[in-house]
């Protein structure tokens, strides 16, 4: 005899309330005046944004009414909220010279769906890189070394950041990394891009 197990999945609305909250933070409205607008109660709007109920879809239709959108749009999940990605260095997204002695992965690149790029780097053997500036004026760089000392070069300056801390910096600036003794240098950064 074979039993079957079903699983029932219950619709997470997470994302409405934070719509929710969104909305009427952009436009500086409080609890009350969307519930005095759509008539849903204040402390169901609030428990609505935090996750503690889930609305019926007369209240959401109400809410999307007061809100001035299409009950669709409303309730759409956005594209890509439930995506998972685990990134891993391979040998496929290494992206420094293969003679160099620091080896770069990038394991996210900037797109529609990632803000940011982000890398994991490590030295094989004491040296240094040298980066070209990022174009983008706008662009931040997120440096967290994970073990070892890794010593900055940021135009004129030299900054030393050990395991365990972070340094942040215009990555428009021309720098580069060295490690030239002790525990090899390794650790991970980001760009970001504001606009």
């Amino acid at each position: 005899m074979c039993k079957i197990h079903y699983s029932r999945h219950l619709m997470n609305f997470d994302y409405i309330g934070l719509f929710i909250r969104s909305f009427r933070q952009a436009n500086h409205e409080s609890l009350q005046s969307l519930a005095d607008r759509s008539g849903v109660s204040r402390s169901m709007i609030s428990q609505i944004e935090s996750g503690q109920k889930s609305p019926t879809i007369m209240i959401l239709a109400k809410l999307a009414d007061a809100m001035s959108i299409s009950l669709e749009d409303f309730i759409k999940v956005p594209k890509g909220l439930n995506t998972l990605e685990v990134l891993t260095p391979s040998e496929s997204n290494i992206v420094s010279k293969s003679a160099s002695a620091f080896v770069c992965h990038q394991l996210a690149a900037r797109s529609s769906s990632s803000p940011a790029d982000l890398y994991q780097f490590y030295f094989i053997k004491a040296g240094k890189t040298q980066f070209s500036a990022n174009p983008k004026s706008t662009a931040v760089k997120y440096v967290w070394v994970e073990q070892g000392e890794l010593s900055l070069y940021l135009s004129s300056k030299q900054v030393s950041v050990k395991a365990g801390q972070a340094i942040k910096f215009n990555a428009s600036i021309p720098h580069r990394f060295e490690c030239r003794q002790g525990i090899l240098a390794k650790g991970t950064f980001f760009i970001a891009y504001e606009n």
